[in-house]
């Protein structure tokens, strides 16, 4: 702490301090360099400006509050409240105030002074600014003063003497509805425990019985991949982002391989080492899960007399993921005290809504009474990571560089070059892109190389893939196809859209994990269910190579590899949604599955469909997303290959097709993510009836416009152990935009637009949240409405692949404080190019954003999103600052850090831009985003995945 301050001001600091922390969930950090940063980064400015010095303080005086260091104005809407700021000399000595600073973005404050500067300042002598507060919105609107001083008993030499005193500000109005969203619980860290109860006295339940017609072979032995102990031991260092020792030879050792490029030369050892890393985050991550003193009852069904139910919030969500076959880990609460209590190892028979059933040892149940407690550690399947290390295990076996990293191709066809094909689908005739994308697949020309579709947002991309399968099978009589995508629900619609032509060619192999309920009607019959059984069936390798297609994910093709299908089987290897899987994944469904060939026959054919400009893999270690393993095989092939790079004049049609026609969006939609992403090369192809259905709707800013920027200048908010943010203030005006859209068109209930057709997207989960309890409690409309339930709140990485009419986006982020949390760890919006793109593109004809203009101005690609709505007219909500306040807000901080270089730990009170009073009776500045409020970062080598709705775990078989 400053050695300049008295002793009282030491303890009251101190006291600060630790209040800082509690507001902030870090009251229990004990980590003594981490709470050095936390003061010396994010709290000693401000107390550094809130003390007083040599006597001199601020006075207060008008209606306000006073939290966190911060003066609280609330505000009726249009109603105006004044407050006074006195600063007086208390001292014994006069003191000189050379300059005042109102920094301040918005126009909610006014600041008035009748004293010129600079002004005397005597001992017991004051100096006023009144400030006026009023505001025609609701939301939270910083501000920051900042008095300079000049004090007594200063030298000659230039800023000395000079010091600063400030007040932090913030005028704030809600709505009926934000106020009831509120934080429920100040928000408190989770404390991780670092190691399971796990002991070793361990007794297992019972396993679900294996699927009685499980016949697929299992001829080739899965290992366990277990991250070395050793790489498990120096992750600390490796997460440090500085260290005050020398690393080891082995970090070196380590860093080297994470820092070199991929190569087939270092190919598995790279890929190994991130899925290494990502596990060691998984392991931390699944801790956040972790119950403490829960119940578990009998089952009260007679499904199973023998099992418990443990009740799992958030299950159903994927928070954990529990399937059928996991296990978990309980220990009695009563004996967690113990050195070396007794661990049951319970696995999971059932999954319901809320609740597991679980299947213990006989000797907890032959104890066991309805409300025994216990502390309950979840896992996670390690089969998906187990499958994958296998994967890169086998690239080594099978020359499959050539294919990896392709440099020509052998230019074999398939099929004679004069051949007619005569369309399944004849909308693609009219499509030059996919019709071509599709004539280089059925011939097979790019062999030994992947062919690529990239397809843009809205082009057909998954219907030309369609069309090629169909087209394969149809004219290559020996062809035998394995169609794969990363997720069930791709998965279903490949095997939806196959069927209408190829009802009896084609096999959905699902795995034992998949809830019934969740496949499609039309699936079931050409899946791997057996109805009369009421369980799956996994028929001999043999039976399934008699079908022409067979459709998994990408991880339960895996279990071809198990069975040891010929190297030769499958001709065709096709992966949709390419872009959105880890390189390794991809790699479960060709390695030992596929093969190339040094001369003659190329081998087989690798499809991938995706568009890397959408959202990637996701990961949970920010080590492993740094190095690479955030990369999928499309988008690194995309990036860095030469055959499947942009020349001038376009991509190589042997190699690669970008789909060009947009059959989805509104032109005006699609106009910024075109322009940033797509090189204006998009075409607007959607039904013009469709597109143009919202252009005249009454809630439009500008008619014809179909695109709403509400401006809400909110504030994050967080509650209890959760990290994850939300915006009161947003999730009510999302709410009003939903009562616009949905509103009764009768006394029936039924809404005159269906709410399957709108969607809305947020970034964080608690947002989520706070969104679906609006629309489910808090309106009474909304929740009226019968079918209020297919209306879909959800992250932008449940919508990808999806579309709606209307598309509303809640971007939550309103404080300049937490951006870097979002920076480092990739979350919300902010430079995050592929988060926004998916977004903004899911809209067919009505896209509405609510979110702080000001702070989403720093990023470019929002910031030419705001521009286009704002010269369009469809910006609307609290005032869009133009660009010369912009530019003068920048000048003005430039003045402010040459004049304030002399003292340390000033770097913008306000957070931002500040405003430089000169001697005038009224003065009302728009330089800063927001008055500071910083948070530590969270502790470094913790995963912020949690901060999001976390999609499933890859862990379907």
């Amino acid at each position: 702490m400053p050695s300049k301050f008295s002793r009282r001001q030491l303890r009251e600091t101190g006291q600060d301090f630790q209040s800082f922390l509690l507001d902030r969930g870090l009251d229990k950090e004990t980590d003594r360099e981490l709470l050095r940063t936390i003061y010396n980064r994010d709290f000693k400015a401000r107390a550094q400006y809130l003390h007083g010095k040599h006597g001199v303080d601020v006075e207060v005086q008008g209606p306000h509050e006073t939290r966190d260091g911060q003066l609280l104005i609330h505000l009726d809407l249009n109603h105006k409240e004044e407050l006074t700021l006195r600063l007086r000399n208390g001292g014994t000595k006069p003191v000189t105030l050379t300059h005042l600073f109102p920094l301040c973005w918005t126009p909610q404050f006014a600041f008035y002074d009748d004293q010129e500067l600079p002004c005397p300042l005597g001992p017991g002598e004051c100096y006023e600014l009144q400030i006026h507060c009023k505001t025609n919105f609701v939301g939270y609107f910083p501000a920051t003063v900042l008095w300079e001083l000049l004090g007594p008993g200063e030298s000659d030499s230039e800023g000395a003497g000079t010091f600063y005193i400030a007040r932090f500000l913030a005028a704030v109005a809600h709505s009926p509805m934000a106020t009831q969203l509120k934080p429920t619980a100040p928000y408190k860290r989770i404390q991780i425990t670092r190691n399971t109860m796990v002991t070793n006295r361990i007794e297992e339940g019972e396993r679900p019985d294996r699927a009685k017609g499980y016949d697929l072979e299992l001829s080739m032995v899965l290992g366990s991949y277990h991250p070395p102990p050793r790489l498990r031991q120096l992750l600390p260092i490796l997460l440090q982002r500085t260290s005050t020792f020398t690393a080891p030879k082995e970090i070196a050792e380590i860093k080297a391989k994470l820092e070199t490029s991929l190569k087939w030369k270092n190919y598995e050892v790279k890929l190994r080492l991130l899925l290494h890393l990502e596990e060691l985050q998984m392991e931390h991550d699944i801790r956040h899960y972790d119950l403490e003193s829960v119940p578990m009852t009998w089952d009260p069904t007679a499904w199973n007399p023998r099992l418990l139910t443990l009740e799992v919030p958030g299950v159903t969500e994927s928070r954990p993921s529990v399937l059928r076959g996991d296990h978990l880990f309980a220990v009695l609460s009563s004996e967690t005290h113990q050195e070396n209590p007794v661990t049951y190892k319970g696995f999971v028979h059932k999954v319901e809504l809320d609740c597991v059933k679980l299947s213990f040892s006989t000797s907890l149940l032959d104890r066991f009474v309805d409300g025994l407690t216990f502390k309950v550690n979840f896992t996670f399947n390690r089969q998906p990571l187990r499958v994958q290390h296998r994967a890169l295990e086998l690239t080594g076996r099978w020359p499959l560089g050539p294919m990896l990293f392709p440099v020509a191709s052998r230019g074999v066809p398939l099929l004679p070059s004069d051949v007619k094909l005569k369309l399944f689908d004849r909308s693609l005739e009219s499509n030059p892109e996919q019709l071509q994308a599709m004539k280089h697949i059925v011939m097979g020309t790019t062999r030994p190389a992947p062919y690529i579709i990239f397809g843009p947002p809205g082009t057909g991309k998954t219907i030309t893939l369609v069309e090629a399968i169909k087209q394969v099978v149809k004219h290559l009589p020996k062809a035998h196809i394995l169609a794969c995508t990363p997720s069930n629900s791709s998965a279903d619609l490949l095997c939806q859209r196959l069927r209408v032509h190829l009802p009896s060619s084609i096999y959905r192999l699902l795995a034992p994990s998949r809830d019934i309920r969740m496949v499609p009607e039309d699936i079931k019959h050409c899946c791997n269910w057996d109805p009369k059984k009421g369980e799956y069936v996994f028929p001999a390798k043999k039976q399934l190579q008699e079908y022409r297609v067979l459709i998994t994910t990408l991880i339960t093709a895996s279990r071809l590899v198990s069975a040891q299908f010929p190297i030769d089987h499958f001709t065709h290897v096709f992966i949709d949604e390419a872009g959105h899987c880890m390189e390794p994944e991809s790699l479960v469904a060709i390695a030992g599955l596929m093969e190339t060939k040094e001369t003659g026959n190329p081998g087989g054919q690798l499809v991938l469909a995706g568009d890397p400009r959408q959202l990637g893999p996701v990961l949970r270690s920010p080590l492993a997303q740094k190095h690479g393993l955030g990369y999928s095989l499309l988008e690194r092939l995309l990036t860095y290959n030469t055959l499947y790079k942009k020349g001038p004049n376009g991509y190589n049609p042997q190699f690669i097709t970008k789909l060009l026609r947009n059959y989805r969006s509104h032109p005006t939609i699609l106009d910024i993510p075109n322009q940033l992403y797509y090189d204006g090369e998009l075409q607007a192809c959607a039904d013009m009836m469709d597109r143009e259905r919202f252009c005249c709707w009454e809630g439009l800013p500008r008619k014809g416009f179909p695109i709403i920027f509400h401006g809400v200048m909110g504030k994050d908010e967080r509650e209890g152990n959760s990290p994850s943010f939300f915006n009161p203030e947003e999730a009510a005006t999302v709410t009003s935009y939903l009562k616009l859209l949905l509103a009764p068109s009768s006394k029936k209930g039924k809404s005159r637009l269906s709410p399957r057709s709108v969607g809305v997207i947020s970034p964080y989960r608690k947002q989520v949240e706070k969104i679906r309890y609006c629309i489910t409690k808090l309106d009474k409309e909304l929740r009226g409405l019968d079918d209020i339930k297919d209306l879909k709140v959800g992250s932008v990485e449940e919508f990808q692949g999806q579309e709606r009419s209307i598309i509303l986006i809640s971007t939550v982020r309103s404080s300049q404080s937490f951006v870097q949390l979002d920076l480092d760890f990739n979350l919300g919006f902010l430079k995050n190019p592929k988060r926004f793109n998916v977004a903004v593109t899911r809209a067919k004809a009505l896209l509405i954003v609510v979110g702080n203009p000001l702070l989403l101005g720093h990023d470019p690609d929002w910031k030419a999103f705001l521009e286009f709505c704002k010269e369009n007219g469809g910006y609307t909500g609290c005032p869009f600052p133009t660009k010369l306040d912009l530019q003068e807000g920048q000048n003005l901080l430039q003045s402010l850090s040459k004049l304030s270089s002399s003292t340390s730990g000033m770097a913008g009170p306000g957070g931002g831009s500040a405003g430089r009073c000169k001697q005038t009776k009224h003065t009302s500045f728009l330089p800063g985003p927001c008055g500071r409020d910083c948070l530590a970062q969270e502790q470094e080598g913790e995963g912020h995945l949690s901060l999001q709705v976390e999609p499933e775990w890859r862990n379907e078989l």
